[in-house]
């Protein structure tokens, strides 16, 4: 019992020891550290709600919005981006302002030779880590507001053809009054031939209807989704086996044990290997996605197959 009180006595004396022994301007770091830490967390927090409250609303905008190119949620979209960069630049214009000019000054006056130069270092890293984090937030939040675009396409296609199964059987031939049946939607004006008297009747599809040729492809990438994430997991798989393998390289210049070195040189080995496959497996699951994005594609506006089929031929010819 009485050992553990004495050892507790030294741990404490060493404790004040090393305050005592700590510089003057140690305590204003500490500071500006507290304070970029609080400053940084209470950014988060508005960046938090500003976004939680904004993305409902936009959804909602996007829905009501009967605009064709839904300029009203454009312009509440750049709104609630402008508000939420400017508390991004607020984080960016503190630390600049707070931490790099303390950090600067004192490298600056500090020798690197002296024995509490690492404090200054550890500051800077500390408030840098903690900025980092500031930024992951904010990535997040900007990709979830950035999601509310995401028109729900197929929603929008389901109205076009509700629409054409409603209006399809409702012509008549301008010239003898016959039933005109339009066997497919048209995406431009189209010549109807009469069956009874043959007289050429122009039809001219809604402005919706239209419209299917300019939301097609993105309907199209929305069905295939799975596909281009199963290719760009693949495709960025390649750098991450690359640098893991790079970060094993170095390892090994200060590495003496032969056994280790094997090791190492063994795990790099399998890594190169995996990247090799991946060089080639990624862009046959580019493939695999564009093949299948072109076909629905086709399947929605087929009078354009000929059109996407030139198209796809030119992409499989850059990759």
């Amino acid at each position: 019992m009485f050992g553990l009180f004495k050892k507790s006595k030294n741990n404490e004396k060493k404790e004040i020891q090393k305050q005592e022994s700590l510089p003057d301007w140690y305590a204003e770091l500490q500071e500006a550290q507290q304070r970029w830490f609080s400053f940084s967390e209470k950014l988060e927090a508005k960046m938090e709600e500003l976004a939680t409250a904004a993305i409902p609303e936009l959804k909602q905008v996007l829905q009501d919005d009967e605009d064709l190119y839904k300029r009203t949620f454009h312009r509440v979209y750049s709104g609630v981006m402008g508000q939420l960069n400017n508390i991004r630049e607020k984080s960016r214009d503190t630390y600049e302002e707070k931490i790099d000019s303390i950090y600067y000054d004192l490298d600056a006056r500090i020798s690197v030779l002296d024995k509490n130069h690492d404090l200054i270092s550890d500051f800077r890293s500390a408030c840098s880590d903690r900025h980092e984090e500031f930024e992951n937030k904010y990535n997040y939040w900007r990709k979830q507001i950035e999601k509310t675009q995401e028109r729900d396409l197929e929603i929008e296609y389901k109205k076009i053809l509700d629409e054409f199964e409603a209006v399809k059987d409702k012509f008549s031939c301008t010239q003898c009054g016959g039933n005109l049946t339009i066997d497919k939607i048209f995406l431009i004006e189209t010549y109807i031939s009469c069956p009874y008297c043959q007289t050429q009747n122009t039809f001219a599809p809604s402005t919706q209807a239209r419209n299917l040729q300019n939301i097609a492809r993105g309907l199209a990438e929305q069905r295939t989704a799975h596909l281009y994430e199963e290719y760009e997991t693949e495709y960025n798989r390649e750098r991450e086996l690359y640098h893991e393998r790079h970060e094993l390289s170095i390892s090994k210049i200060h590495e003496s044990d032969k056994k280790v070195l094997s090791e190492i040189q063994a795990k790099m080995d399998e890594l190169e290997e995996q990247r090799q496959f991946v060089i080639k497996n990624a862009p046959k699951l580019h493939q695999v996605y564009l093949r299948a994005m072109y076909d629905e594609w086709n399947k929605i506006t087929p009078d354009l197959k000929e059109h996407n089929e030139k198209m796809y031929q030119n992409q499989l010819n850059n990759l």
